[in-house]
Order: structure tokens, then sequence, then C-alpha cells
């Protein structure tokens, strides 16, 4: 074949007009492509900065999230590094196109969609700092359109921390029993049991949870001299002695061997008796004695910060001889006064300066009778004035009072003897020949100090934590690889714990320990550590086991601006009630995380002294090693430490924590 030049020139123009068509055709889509892709970069880069300033402003807005709280600078924090200040929106976006809301429920300038998990409150109220960023009329590469709408979110939500690690091996029980009863029983041995009632809740007074069987009095047959009331408290479904979680007081008096309880009651009921005769020649016969106030609130049982006075009147029987010639002495707490005869009642009575100190956290403080006789015979004996008198005697404890101790009466406040609407019905006459119907309907009223509470003023009482001291105190084992108290003081509890939601606990710390973290339980610390709780708090706060000087001095008088990562700012345990009674190793429920501010602790010889004590801490009780002092607080601690389910009542008791949430 034969082809022509003209031939081949005429087919290369065509091809080249073809390409100059097909440039023509596809260079705008090319163009609108490239557009597009540097249109979707843009877009995500100012949505990932939008983002990073959501995120900014919800994170810094959580630090400012105090105890009281308060709105503005929480909101000034959020608007600040959300773009304010810091953060700027990329790409030399103007700040008037760069919108930030709090708490809002939909984003800027926009009606849908529709944030229905947000609370449109400000943010204390709200307990939470949620922030929505927006940013309006992002134009487009070739300037064709704009895109009107980026949004960006972040939330902090401020939740009742119920998981965290790091506390303190300190457990704090609640102090709100979930059942009561009382017993009346003899104090004499074997300790018979003369009745024993529920207690049922009967609403609050003066800041007190009151008990009381007003529903059901308890007949009791007065047929014993000392009759002891015993109450039990109990953080479960028991209220028998000895066993988990209950609480029988008072605790200071020696248990009976066959029952674990108690062998002397918080209330103290005299029976006396209306038989013989305490005409001369007989002695004397004390009968009904009982106790007024003076400046005390109840005679019988008084719960006071400091001294009270209370008042002795006793139905003393000396036959016909003349009040003159008799004398009665009262004694309590090893001070004894004369009482005085009232002819219009027939009672000998304390009066005037005759008055008997009660002590605060004295503990039970018996009542005696003295008894003289100056005429007359007694016994075979010449009774006559001053020295060389034979007619003397005692008529020995006749009656009881009780000053509050944490020891011995814990959270009780309050308690009464009523009978027939009225109290402080603490002497009933014996059966006898002479009384055949001694049985009494009584009801016994008990105030329980209301919830755990957080620190209202700098003046608030201070509170004592017992760490060490006794079989089973309050500390923790909580660290199954620190083998020593100190340690775990030290460095905190290293697992990671939650609040129990009903999970049984175990019988024993190492199979509580071979389960998956976080665990619901923790064991108990048995024994004693002498200097281990200082030798800890000073390597925790202080730095050093044996520091030489104040380091971290207690600021408890900037309250309730603490001072941020103060390291006196510390987190223990809360648990049930009665957890730290009876005796033994054993794991008991988390219920829950408390703040405590330490104030003081001390030390016990050998090195081991708290520099800061008489350089701004607070004494601790009796100097006891033992004992860590300060105040409880409602705290939010730092940006997820812990997790939690529930948003924070910041007026309730107990740890919250900063969660990023969304």
């Amino acid at each position: 074949m034969h082809v022509r030049s003209g031939e081949i020139l005429a087919g290369i123009g065509d091809e080249r007009g073809g390409v100059l068509v097909m440039v023509a055709l596809w260079l705008p889509v090319l163009v609108l492509l490239a557009s597009f892709v540097i249109d979707v970069g843009n877009w995500f880069e100012h949505k990932r900065h939008l983002q990073l300033q959501a995120d900014a402003g919800a994170l810094a807005a959580a630090q400012d999230f105090r105890i009281p709280c308060s709105d503005p600078p929480i909101v000034a924090q959020a608007q600040n590094y959300s773009g304010g200040q810091y953060n700027a929106q990329v790409g030399g976006t103007s700040s008037s196109q760069v919108h930030m809301l709090i708490n809002s429920l939909t984003y800027y300038n926009q009606s849908s969609p529709v944030d229905s998990t947000v609370n449109p409150s400000p943010p204390c109220s709200a307990v939470m700092v949620d922030v929505k960023m927006t940013e309006t009329d992002l134009p487009w590469f070739l300037r064709l359109a704009r895109v009107p709408f980026i949004n960006a979110h972040a939330r902090v939500s401020i939740l009742q921390k119920d998981t965290t690690a790091g506390a303190l091996p300190v457990g704090v029980p609640d102090v709100n029993p979930k059942v009561a009863s009382v017993t009346f029983f003899n104090e004499t041995p074997p300790y018979q049991i003369l009745g024993t009632q529920a207690l049922t809740p009967a609403g609050s007074a003066n800041g007190l949870a009151l008990w009381d069987n007003s529903g059901a009095p308890l007949p009791i047959t007065v047929n014993a001299a000392n009759i002891g009331i015993r109450v039990s408290l109990g953080g479960g479904t028991s209220t028998t002695c000895g066993q988990p979680l209950v609480e029988s007081y008072d605790a200071t008096s020696p248990l009976d061997a066959a029952s674990s309880c108690p062998t002397r009651g918080i209330l103290y009921v005299r029976g006396w008796t209306g038989a013989g005769s305490g005409a001369q020649p007989n002695a004397p016969l004390a009968r009904d004695v009982t106790l007024f106030n003076g400046s005390c609130a109840d005679p019988y049982f008084s719960f006071s910060a400091a001294t009270c006075t209370i008042g002795v009147r006793a139905k003393v029987d000396i036959g016909s001889l003349s009040t003159s010639s008799a004398s009665i002495t009262a004694n309590v707490n090893g001070t004894s006064h004369p009482l005085t005869y009232n002819s219009s009642t027939g009672y000998w009575e304390s009066t005037g300066a005759n008055f008997f100190s009660v002590p605060a956290n004295a503990g039970p403080l018996p009542v005696t009778l003295n008894w003289a006789e100056t005429s007359g015979t007694e016994g075979g004996n010449t009774c006559k004035t001053g020295n060389g008198n034979k007619c003397t005697g005692s008529f020995g404890v006749v009656q009881r009072t009780y000053s509050a101790t944490s020891a011995g009466s814990g959270p009780i406040q309050l308690a009464q003897v009523w009978e027939n609407g009225s109290f402080d019905v603490n002497s009933f006459q014996m059966c006898s020949a002479v009384l055949s119907s001694c049985t009494h309907s009584l009801v016994v009223r008990i105030g329980v100090k209301g919830s755990l509470q957080d620190a209202q003023s700098v003046s608030d009482p201070i509170v004592s934590l017992r760490v060490v001291g006794g079989s089973q105190n309050q500390s923790l084992d909580c660290d199954p690889n620190l083998p020593k108290l100190k340690d775990e003081l030290a460095r905190g509890c290293a697992p990671q714990y939650t609040k129990n939601t009903g999970t049984a606990c175990p019988g024993s710390p190492t199979v509580l320990w071979s389960t998956t973290q976080p665990w619901p339980c923790v064991a108990l610390q048995t024994g004693s550590a002498t200097n281990q709780v200082p030798e800890g708090m000073n390597t925790r706060i202080l730095g050093s086991p044996k520091p030489s000087s104040c380091t971290a001095p207690n600021h408890w008088s900037l309250f309730p601006d603490l001072p941020t990562g103060d390291p006196r700012i510390i987190q223990v345990f809360l648990t049930p009630f009665g957890s730290f009674s009876g005796n033994g190793s054993n794991t008991v429920p988390v219920t829950g995380f408390a703040t405590f501010y330490v104030t003081g602790w001390t030390g016990q010889g050998t090195g081991f002294t708290n520099p800061c004590q008489g350089n701004g801490d607070d004494p601790v009780p009796n100097n006891d090693a033992g004992y860590i002092v300060g105040h409880f607080i409602k705290y939010i601690d730092v940006l997820n430490t812990g997790g939690g389910t529930q948003l924070c009542d910041l007026t309730a008791f107990g740890t919250c924590v900063a969660v990023l949430t969304e």
C-alpha cells in the first residue's frame, strides 16, 4: 500500500483537534476536583482544630470546679481556652465566625440536632460543662460557596466517684445503721436477759436520727437491782453481738464470754426494794434514787464537748429518826457532796453548790451514797457526832450517769428511758412481798449522729481517725504488694477499687485478691503497728520518714480555698456501719470514697516525730500515735483520676471526680 504524505499530515491534524477538545472538556472538572480535595482538607483541618478548641475549653473549665462552686470562673476558663485567649482557629478565621455555647441543647444558630443529654443550667447547677463550638461561613477554595456550619463538641461531667486507686488505707464506717435493738439485762453475773426489742426509725431532731420502740413498748419485770440497757446497731440485718457489722454499746466494758455482748449498758436502771425497815437499830435503807439536771441536757446520758453538772435525789428510810441526826452524802467521779433533806418531797437532794461535774468523754460514772447517823443506836453502836462515830456506812452504787465517748457509745448522742410519755424514768421498785406487780412497759429512744458530714467552716470540730490500736481499727490492708501499713500509708493503695453495689464479700483477703480488679471489697488490717502511722504520714506528706522540718504546712486556715495539689488532701474508703467491730481478719464492702484534709498526726519516739506539731498542726487525742486528725471536705478530684456513673451532688458527703464523658 502507498500512503501519500498529505494524508499523513491530515491525520495528525485530526488527532490534535481531538486532544484539545478533550482538554477543554475535562479541565474544568479537574479544577473542580482539585478544589474539592483542597476544600475537604481545609474543612477537616478547621473541624479538627475546632474539636481541639472544644476539648481545651471543657478541660480547662473542669479545673475550676471548686467547692464552693462558682459559675463565672468556669465559664471564663472555657472561653479563654476555646479561642478567646488561646487556641485561635486556624487559617486566619475571624473570631466573629467562631461561636461557643456552654450547656446548650443546640449548636449556634441551628435548631437541630437537639442534645437531650445536656442540662441547660449553669455549670455549677448542671455539674457539667458541655462545650459546643461552631464555625460559620467557611469559604470554598474558588469562593463559589461557603460551608454554613462546622460543629464540634466536648463535655466534662462531675461524677460521684465510685472507682479509684491510690486511696489511703483507712476505712471510715457509715454512721447510719440499718437496724437497731435494745436489750435490758441484769448487770450482775450471769447477766440474765430481761427483755429485747427492735428499735425503728422515729424521724430526726437536732441533727440526730431518732430510733425508738414507741410502737411496741417492752414489758420489763424489775427483779434486779442493777439493770443495764445495751443498744446494738447493725449495718446489715442482724443486731446480735459478735456478728459482722454489729456494734453493741457500751463497748468499753468487758464482754460476756457466753454472748460476746458488753456486760454494762450505756443506760442504767436502778431496782430498789420497799421491803425491810431502816429504823434504828437497823441501818438505813436507800429506796428510790434518781438524777436530775444541773447544766447537763440529760442527767443519765450526756453528749457534751464540755463539763456539765447533774444533781442526785435519794429517798432514804431512816425510820423515825430526825433528819437533823442523819446525813447523806453522794459521790460522783471521785467527788463527794452532801445532800440536803427536802421536807416537802421527803427526798435528800443536791442543792446550791453541791452539784456534780460530769466531764466530757468520761464514759460511765457510778453514783454512790454514804450515810451517817449521829443519835440513837445502830447495829449495837451508839451514834454520836464528831470523830469515832461508828454509825456510818455506804449504800454502794445506787445510780449511774454516762458521758458519751466515741469508743463506748459510738455515734449515739442521745439515750433515754421512757414510760407513759415521760422520760428519765431510771429507778423502779422491785417485786417483793410488799409489791407484787413490778412490770413496766418501757420505751428506749436513741439519737444517732447523722451522716458523715463535710466541714462547713474553718472552725468545725476536728475529726479523729483511729488508724491503729486494738485488734481491729480503721486501718485497711488494701495493697497485697505492700506488706506493711506504713508503706500503704506512704504510697496509697495501688489496686483499683470500686463501689460495692451488692456483691458478697469473700471471707478472706487472699480470695479477694485473686479476683479481677476493680475490687468491690477491701480487707481489714489487724493488730497494732507502733509508729507506722507517723512514719507513713511523714513520708507521704513531708517526703521523708524522719523529716527535719515542716515542708508541707497545715493550710486549714485557708478553707475552703485549699491549695491545689496540697499533699494533705487524701482519699479514704467508706465502709458499712460496724465494719470494725469484732476481731480477726475479714473483708468488708466498699460503699464509697471520701476526701480528708489532714491537720495533724504524731510520733511515738524513735525519731518519727512530726515537725509540724507545734508549728500549725492540730494535736491528736492523748498524743496517741495511732491517730490521724483533720476534716472531711467536699472535693472534686482532678480529671480522669477515677470513674463514676452518677452526677455529683455538691451538697452530699463523698468525693467527686471530673471525667471527660463526651
